[in-house]
């Protein structure tokens, strides 16, 4: 195992930090830089929103007062048909009242009908005695008739004598009498018939006037009823009416308080718009300054882009590649892969580690979740290193994130042991430059985006040396933006590994050399290289 520590010049260490501190000053810069101008459409936004807020909740202030003023015209309305309705209540209470009287008063009729009835039977009767006396006084009349007969006929018998002449005058006399009193009977009877006619008909009369009493106090019964049905849905209405108008005063109070909230929030909108006003006049002052400073870094920069344009490569063994990069990766420069899920990235990253191995580099590698041993072990098998002599000679530092490799000498597992000590380890066995294959998206899940962010100062703070090159690998669909958008922003080169439609491709986005910003596909390779860029 090696134990010399790779030799460094101070003074070219020195500067090779201050230039990583600018680069990343220049990363942080440019996600202040997009974050200031993603502000400036925000707040675009929020003071068009604001604009229309206070529009609206003026409009609805003028709205809810009409709408309170139109509430208490409902709640007058209530209130004046609630009275209505208890006049109606009381009505029909009174009218209540006037049929259970107009009942009593037709029972009262319907009993002296009754007892008409009952007088008249009784007439009937008498009738009906006097017809029976007429009767015996016709049977008398009759048998006077027969007696005045007899005596004429005793009296002829009798001969012309003086006896015989007053016997015969005696029964003319009775004769008379017995005629006059049968025509007087017969009158009597006629005058009886003629009141029992009338008697009978004044009878069916009574019957037919207490049957009309009896079915008008069932009609005033029922319309009683009725009466009550209709109190009682009176009162009912009246009721909710009473309960219709205390609410609908309740809500007028409420309307009253919405529109003066929402007079106040009108007036908190435009407020929120002078603060807006205010707030955009300082940012466009931070721009300014931004600007400023983006100047100064980018000047800075462009001496550190001349020297990178003329350094050294690190070969990636990727065919096609270092031809893309201008030779390959710009050795001592900060790289950045940006991948999406689905592409070989895992191919890429393992033979970039076993060709750099095979070139007399160590590597210090943070493999991503899709890397396993199998495919790094293959990268190694096909140079003349396995993956287990790279590990034992200090040629090979994996720094576990995700679990996935079984501890051993030069395995750490950041799970115990911490990123600083693990690099601090590393700094100090090695004894040639460092590719260092960071991947963000363990960091973060082992420390947090503020920590993993934190720790690139700290590397670029002495840890490594001026010959060691890095390459941050940056899962697109893992990673925050703004993250990614810093590791970018400080990379002197930057790669992208992206999928689409089945095919997959690489483009080279910042470079000192190479050609940046051309779209090249890729073929996937089922053994080391394990992809080939294709010039098409």
């Amino acid at each position: 195992m090696a134990s010399d520590h790779y030799p460094s010049v101070p003074d070219q260490s020195t500067a090779v930090t201050e230039e990583r501190a600018v680069a990343n000053a220049q990363g942080a810069l440019d996600v202040v830089q997009a974050a200031s101008a993603t502000v400036g459409e925000q707040l675009a936004a929020i003071d068009d929103r604001a604009t229309a807020q206070a529009t609206d909740a003026q409009w609805i202030a003028d709205e809810v007062s009409s709408l309170s003023a139109t509430i208490e015209e409902i709640a007058a309305t209530a209130t004046e048909v609630s009275e209505q309705s208890q006049r109606a209540t009381d009505a029909a209470n009174d009218g209540r009242e006037a049929a259970s009287d107009a009942i009593e008063s037709m029972d009262e009729v319907r009993e002296l009908g009754q007892a008409v009835a009952t007088e008249v039977a009784a007439l009937q009767d008498r009738v009906d005695r006097i017809a029976d006396a007429l009767a015996g006084i016709d049977r008398i009349a009759d048998q006077t008739n027969m007696l005045a007969l007899n005596a004429s006929i005793e009296a002829a018998r009798a001969g012309d004598t003086t006896d015989t002449d007053g016997f015969a005058v005696v029964a003319d006399e009775i004769k008379g009498l017995a005629e006059e009193s049968q025509q007087q009977a017969e009158e009597i009877e006629t005058t009886l018939a003629a009141v029992r006619d009338a008697t009978d008909d004044t009878v069916d009369q009574l019957d037919e006037a207490i049957d009309g009493i009896d079915a008008g106090a069932e009609q005033v019964t029922t319309a009683m009823a009725r009466l009550d049905d209709v109190a009682d849905t009176v009162a009912e209405t009246a009721d909710g009416i009473a309960s219709v108008s205390a609410a609908t005063d309740e809500q007028a109070t409420t309307s009253e308080a919405v529109a003066q909230r929402c007079e106040t929030v009108s007036d908190r909108a435009a407020a929120i718009e002078d603060d807006l006003s205010e707030i955009r006049a300082a940012r466009s002052e931070q721009t300014a300054m931004l600007d400023e400073i983006d100047d100064v870094l980018a000047a800075a920069e462009a001496d550190r882009q001349d020297r990178l344009a003329d350094a050294p490569t690190v070969s990636t063994g990727i065919d096609g590649l270092d031809d893309l990069c201008g030779g390959g990766l710009v050795m001592g420069g900060q790289a950045v892969l940006r991948y999406a899920d689905g592409t070989q990235v895992a191919g890429a990253i393992a033979q970039l580690c076993a060709t750099a191995v095979a070139a007399g580099r160590a590597v210090s590698l943070t493999p991503p979740p899709s890397l396993d041993r199998s495919t790094l072990a293959a990268a190694f098998a096909a140079t003349d290193r396995s993956l287990e002599d790279a590990l034992d000679d200090d040629a090979l530092f994996i720094l576990d994130t995700f679990g996935n490799w079984d501890a051993r000498y030069n395995v750490f597992d950041l799970e115990r042991t911490s990123l600083a000590a693990a690099n601090e380890t590393t700094a100090t066995r090695r004894d040639a430059p460092l590719v260092i294959v960071g991947n963000i998206q363990g960091e973060i899940r082992m420390m947090g985006e503020q920590a993993a962010r934190e720790a690139r100062y700290e590397n670029d703070d002495g840890v490594f040396e001026p010959h060691d090159t890095v390459v941050n690998v940056i899962n697109e669909d893992a990673v925050p933006a703004t993250l990614g958008a810093f590791y970018s922003g400080a990379a002197d080169q930057e790669l992208t590994l992206t999928r689409t439609d089945g095919r997959e491709y690489l483009t080279l986005t910042a470079s000192p050399r190479g050609t940046v910003g051309r779209k090249q596909p890729v073929s996937q390779l089922s053994s080391p290289p394990f992809l080939r860029v294709r010039d098409d």
